[in-house]
Parts: structure tokens; C-alpha cells; sequence
């Protein structure tokens, strides 16, 4: 289903088929490109390993490098000069004990201001920025795997949608209730608006719950002898 195609649905679902429209062409696609950000936010996101945001450069001695505002979340990262994967901790992660030393001790995460090859990223410690742990001594590559929301706003130029088609119809629930708030006699409807809403929650609830189970990796469970 294109951009456009949404539009005409969503005016046949609201009635808002005759001039003079009720709601413009550039409103609609507005509520489109929100309705799309949306959903992603609510589900998850677009998973992406290969568009440009996906790769950061770091400068040497950079402590603290941006990520695009885009991404939701960080599923995977690795250093491209060797390919070594790094490890994403939380900054809540820091300072607890983590795996054991040589000698079956608990080892405790530090953040310090050492330096040297970066071997993991510290998340939520500012808005769309990651520290480098260690802080690294020569300039690097980090390639990522994220969750995102779409990389291009919903426009009347725009071709396709970036999520997966299954979903486009359902769009059009957030699109009815941001349409029914629009401050206007003839188009507020407090009533619809929060109809509308709660049925694009739901679905978006089920569609991220079916993506889970989709995605959920199953573990073999192995049961000692009597």
C-alpha cells in the first residue's frame, strides 16, 4: 500500500470525500508520517544493519560519540577494524560486579578515564550519545545493529512506507484520532479521537507481541538423572 493509497483510505473511513476536504492533503500525510512513528515506537522499531546510521566514527580520545536521534535501540555493535564485538552495558551496569577473574572472583565494572581499543559502550548516560569504555587512543569505526523508527518523513512525494505492509491499514486508527483532535467545530471529536486511539494501542500491542514471539530464541533445557 503506497502513501497515497492510505490517503484515500483513510478519507473513505472518516467520510472526507468531497471538496472542500475537511482535512488537506499535507494534514494527512502529516498524521501519516506520526502515525508510522508511531507504531514503530510502540513495537520496537525498523530493524537496520546496513543504512548510514548504523555506522559511527570515533575519534581518538572521543569519550562521548552521537548516535542517530533515529535509533531506539542498540542491538549489537562491533569495532570494524577487526570485527571484535563490543559489549553494551546500561550505566546502571556500572560499578556491579560482572564476570569472574582468574581466580573466581567477581570483577567489578569500572568507569575511569583509561585508554586504549574499545571494548564495549555505556548506554543512557546522555541523549543520543554512547561513551567509549575504554576511551579509545586511535580514531575507529563502530558498526551497529538497531531498532529504529523511519529514516525519511511521510510526505505527498514519498513512494512506499518503511514498515512492513501487513501493518498500513492499521495506521490509519492513529491517523482518525490525531484528525479529531484537529482544533476545528467541524473535526473535534473527543469521543472518536480516543476510540480511535485505543484501537491503534491494541493493535500495536498485538503486532509487537506476535513480532516477540517471532523473534523469541528458544533454549533447550537439559534435566540432570535421577
Amino acid at each position: 500500500m503506497t502513501p497515497e493509497d492510505l490517503l484515500v483510505k483513510f478519507r473513505a473511513q472518516i467520510t472526507d470525500t468531497a471538496l472542500p476536504y475537511l482535512w488537506s492533503d499535507e494534514e494527512v500525510y502529516a498524521f501519516m508520517d506520526d502515525a508510522q512513528k508511531q507504531f514503530c515506537r510502540l513495537t520496537g522499531g525498523i530493524s537496520d544493519a546496513t543504512s548510514d546510521i548504523t555506522q559511527i566514527s570515533v575519534d581518538a580520545g572521543e569519550e562521548f560519540v552521537a548516535i542517530d536521534p533515529r535509533v531506539l535501540k542498540i542491538r549489537y555493535a562491533k569495532r570494524l577494524s577487526d570485527n571484535q564485538a563490543l559489549a553494551l552495558w546500561n550505566f546502571e551496569d556500572m560499578n556491579q560486579p560482572s564476570d569472574l577473574d582468574d581466580y573466581g572472583m567477581k570483577q567489578t565494572m569500572k568507569f575511569d578515564d583509561k585508554t586504549g581499543p574499545i571494548k564495549g559502550l555505556i548506554l543512557g548516560m546522555e541523549r543520543h550519545k554512547v561513551r567509549c569504555m575504554p576511551i579509545p587512543e586511535v580514531a575507529e569505526t563502530i558498526a551497529l545493529i538497531v531498532y529504529r523508527i523511519p529514516l525519511l518523513p511521510v510526505t505527498e512525494t514519498s513512494q512506499e512506507l518503511e514498515i512492513e505492509e501487513q501493518h498500513h491499514q492499521y495506521l490509519v486508527y492513529w491517523m482518525m484520532k490525531l484528525a479529531y483532535e484537529k482544533q476545528d467545530a467541524e473535526a473535534f471529536d473527543r469521543g472518536k479521537a480516543n476510540e480511535m486511539e485505543k484501537k491503534f494501542l491494541a493493535y500495536c500491542a498485538e503486532a509487537r507481541h506476535e513480532r516477540e514471539l517471532r523473534e523469541h530464541k528458544y533454549r533447550a533445557v537439559a534435566y540432570g538423572g535421577i
